[in-house]
């Protein structure tokens, strides 16, 4: 009884240490991560209304614009609570006359 109490003795230490570098590691990665969605998030949300506004101005979309919107817009609103004015912005170049040529 005595040998199973000096291990306890000496492996309680280094598992509580353990449990407590893990519990850090999980916390760091989470914020990590959240950082990277809103990030990303950003990006994408910066990317649909700086195009989407240009394309407003012209008054017209060219062959490749509302693909390329939706190519932001779409994994924009996946990562969730997307901004209603993002979603007028997208739903307004939607229906936009396209533009022929490279113009």
């Amino acid at each position: 009884m005595d040998k199973v109490t000096d291990v306890l003795a000496a492996v309680l230490p280094l598992l509580t240490a353990f449990c407590g570098w893990a519990a850090a590691r999980l916390t760091r990665s989470r914020r990590e991560e959240k950082a990277l969605r809103d990030g990303v998030k950003g990006l994408l949300r910066a990317k649909v209304i700086d195009l989407g506004l240009h394309y407003i101005d012209e008054k017209a979309v060219p062959p490749y614009g509302v693909e390329t919107l939706r190519s932001c817009y779409d994994p924009y609103m996946a990562l969730g609570d997307g901004d209603p004015s993002v979603t007028h912005i997208m739903r307004r170049c939607e229906t936009l006359p396209v533009r022929s040529g490279g113009n």
